[in-house]
Parts: C-alpha cells; sequence; structure tokens
C-alpha cells in the first residue's frame, strides 16, 4: 500500500512539474533582456530555412536562467505600449459582461429546472446539454446570421450575448442543486416566499461554490477567446488581447504573456477551493 502512495506522489510530482515547466519558461524568460531575446529566438529553424546558408538561422535556445535578470520588458510594455494596455481592457469589456451576464441567466434557469414542474422539462433540459456539447465552431455560424439580423455584427453585443446565454452555466448550477433539501424551500413558500424571493434569500447563499466555480471557468474560458472577435468584431481597436498577443513585439512577448496570464491565476489562486468545492458537489467527473 505505501508503494502505491509512494508511486502516486511521483507521478503526481512529475505531472507538476511537466505542467509548471512551461509557465516557469515564461516567467523567467520574461526577465531578460531584448538583445537575449533575439539571440536565443531570433531566427528559428524551418523547412525553408534550414538548407541556407550557415548561421541565417538557428534553434531555439530555450534556458530557465536568463543572462542577467532586467524588467525592461515589463517597464517596455506597461509604459511604452497604449496599444497593448488598450487590447487588456477590450479583454475586460468582453470577459466581465459575459461572465456576469451567465451568472444572472443560469441561476434562474437552473432553479426553474430543478424546483418547478412544468411539462416537457426535461425534454427542453435535455436540449440544453446537447448544445452544450455541440462544437463551438458549429455555432458560429448561426450566432453570425442571428447577429446579422439583429443589426449588432460588428460590435461586442454579438459575442457578449450568445456568451451570456451559454449553456454550462444551467448545467453546473443545476447539477449543484440536486443535493438542496427541498425542505428548505418548501417551508420558505408555506411562509408566502415567491420564487424570486426563495432564489435570492434561500438558494443562492447555498450553492455559492457552484457560482463561484462557474465564474472562474467563465472567465477563463471567455478571456481567452479567439474565434469570436476575429469574426464578430471588424474594427482592429476592439479585439482583445488574446488576438493582439500573436501580433505583439517578439522582444515583449513573454512579458505580454506573463500579464496577460496574470488575472487568470489570480482568480484561480483566490478562488481554487470553492471552485474545487463547486465542482465536487455538482458530481461533474
Amino acid at each position: 500500500m505505501r508503494v502505491n502512495t509512494a508511486l502516486s506522489y511521483i507521478l503526481l510530482t512529475v505531472l507538476a512539474v511537466l505542467f509548471l515547466l512551461p509557465v516557469c519558461v515564461i516567467l523567467t524568460n520574461s526577465l531578460m533582456s531584448g538583445f537575449e531575446i533575439s539571440n536565443r529566438f531570433g531566427a528559428f529553424v524551418t523547412p525553408e530555412n534550414f538548407y541556407s546558408s550557415v548561421g541565417a538561422a538557428h534553434f531555439a535556445q530555450i534556458s530557465l536562467i536568463p543572462d542577467s535578470v532586467t524588467l525592461t520588458q515589463y517597464f517596455d510594455l506597461l509604459f511604452g505600449s497604449a496599444e497593448y494596455i488598450g487590447k487588456f481592457w477590450n479583454s475586460v469589456l468582453l470577459a466581465a459582461p459575459i461572465v456576469a451576464g451567465q451568472i444572472v441567466v443560469s441561476a434562474p434557469a437552473a432553479y426553474a429546472f430543478e424546483m418547478s414542474r412544468f411539462k416537457f422539462k426535461e425534454i427542453i433540459y435535455f436540449i440544453y446539454i446537447v448544445i452544450m456539447l455541440v462544437p463551438l465552431q458549429v455555432s458560429l455560424v448561426p450566432n453570425y446570421i442571428m447577429a446579422q439580423l439583429l443589426t449588432i455584427n460588428g460590435t461586442r453585443l454579438a459575442i457578449i450575448l450568445p456568451g451570456m446565454a451559454s449553456p454550462f452555466g444551467v448545467f453546473l448550477i443545476r447539477q449543484h442543486m440536486k443535493n438542496l433539501p427541498r425542505d428548505y424551500v418548501e417551508a420558505a413558500q408555506i411562509d408566502g416566499a415567491g420564487h424570486l424571493r426563495v432564489l435570492i434569500l434561500i438558494v443562492t447563499p447555498l450553492f455559492k461554490p457552484a457560482v463561484a466555480a462557474l465564474f472562474m471557468l467563465s472567465f477563463i474560458e471567455n478571456w481567452n477567446l479567439v474565434e469570436q472577435p476575429v469574426i464578430f468584431l471588424r474594427d482592429i481597436a476592439m479585439e482583445p488581447l488574446s488576438v493582439y498577443l500573436s501580433q505583439i513585439d517578439g522582444s515583449l512577448i513573454f512579458a505580454a504573456s506573463c500579464f496577460y496570464m496574470l488575472p487568470a491565476v489570480l482568480i484561480f489562486l483566490y478562488g481554487q477551493e470553492y471552485m474545487v468545492e463547486g465542482i465536487q458537489l455538482s458530481g461533474i467527473k
């Protein structure tokens, strides 16, 4: 038994190191100077230049330890790249309304599916699950057509409105509500509380971990939007940081990547206990 436990810890340690290694490389490389980055990553070997003259290209020289530690990348990024900061706030303007809208829409919908009794409830919920399993690329065309009909194509609403109606939030919160004793709801209704009051005062405080899990998972997903901004946004000035990151200067790419993943990492570190508890109680494997 002890041998199995030791092997499990070793395997988990190896996996943790493998997952953390790319993050460590990005973090340490963000402390390199632009000159060092140019030397290490300036001209990569590609199929086109592999047989060219010697010295024209070289393989990337990845290192965890920079030759000299400097904060030049961060200084140039935050104080010398106004466009980067603008794209950062574009990402906030997309992710924040979608996350807030998902919570506002998903909680009442999950409550209706779990606590209410109406005909064809399970059939409608089954359609929700099927839609959740449909790949994003399949739903882009219908969303584009609807955006054209609503004359919101080219605006952030074309991305925000479909994101707010994501079925994943309804599924996650309803799975959590299955563990909620109906006695609480029935007692509140006997005292004269309506559905809205029960939802706000009784149910919502009890599924706080599920809401926290939805908040974090939804934020991470919508912070990394790529396909939707490329398709729906026509104005380059409105594109989020997730799209602009591939266009940034190579000497700043590591600092830009660190700054880009910082909000998601901070949110996860702050609420990881809520997320784990919410996922466990929801029964998602």
